[in-house]
């Protein structure tokens, strides 16, 4: 019986894990492969004092029990903000360290998702020019989601634009502030997934991720908006058995 690696979900900001229920589900019932979605702790924080450290740190937890304890192999799939966490998470963790010191498991790849991949020592703030998005509100250490669900979510009808809006809750200050600490695309394989349609990161934007990461990294086109794990679950599926198959 072949036993497939285990994808993690990386969270944007914002985001809950349900949000990837039904592409969880979807992975695990139709090909057999597991996944976890853990939470980030600046997502909903009361108060909201937790730093990117803080949400480096839980999914380094989530990453460390897969690898080191149960000696899974692990493909990171991150969404949005989530590039950052990931990307400093996954230092150590990879599957060419792990196999050099004769080792099972590791992190066979990252996967960007609509994400920020940044710079050592760069911050989100500096990739945003210094400042807010115009669909961002910050309010003291609160930064909220601020745009109207059919420019966010355009590809998802009415009532789930409603329903999905509803969801998204308050993210830290702070989050926007911390510095990368670590450029897994030097050691590790990647991939990146750009969505087409994606108002909230614009195409030419992930382009400029995509050719940071090397002419190495696999690169995938959907016809989506931000969120094509709730809008397109079927493609996504897909994009991640082919990163599956080739990991």
């Amino acid at each position: 019986m072949t036993t497939h690696p285990t994808i993690v979900f990386s969270l944007g900001a914002w985001t809950k894990p349900s949000a990837f229920d039904t592409l969880s589900a979807k992975l695990l019932v139709e090909k057999g492969i597991p996944s976890e979605t853990p939470p980030h702790p600046s997502v909903g924080s009361e108060p909201p004092n937790k730093t990117l450290q803080d949400d480096v740190s839980s999914l380094r937890s989530v990453l460390t029990r897969l690898v080191e304890t149960e000696g899974k192999e692990v493909i990171v799939v991150a969404h949005s903000y989530g590039g950052v966490v990931a990307s400093c998470a996954v230092e150590g963790l990879s599957k060419a360290e792990r196999v050099a010191a004769a080792k099972p498991g590791g992190v066979s790849r990252v996967a960007y998702l609509a994400a920020f991949a940044l710079d050592k020592g760069k911050t989100l703030v500096d990739m945003l020019g210094g400042g807010f998005l115009p669909w961002m509100k910050a309010d003291g250490d609160y930064v909220y989601w601020a745009t109207d669900p059919s420019v966010a979510f355009h590809d998802l009808s009415p009532e789930n634009q409603t329903k999905w809006q509803s969801e998204l809750v308050q993210t830290s200050r702070a989050v926007f502030s911390g510095p990368a600490t670590y450029e897994p695309w030097r050691q590790i394989p990647v991939a990146y997934i750009i969505c087409d349609e994606d108002g909230m990161l614009p195409p030419p934007v992930q382009e400029i991720m995509v050719a940071k990461l090397g002419a190495d990294c696999l690169t995938y086109r959907l016809k989506a908006s931000h969120w094509p794990f709730l809008s397109i679950p079927e493609e996504m599926v897909a994009v991640l058995v082919d990163l599956v198959e080739k990991s």
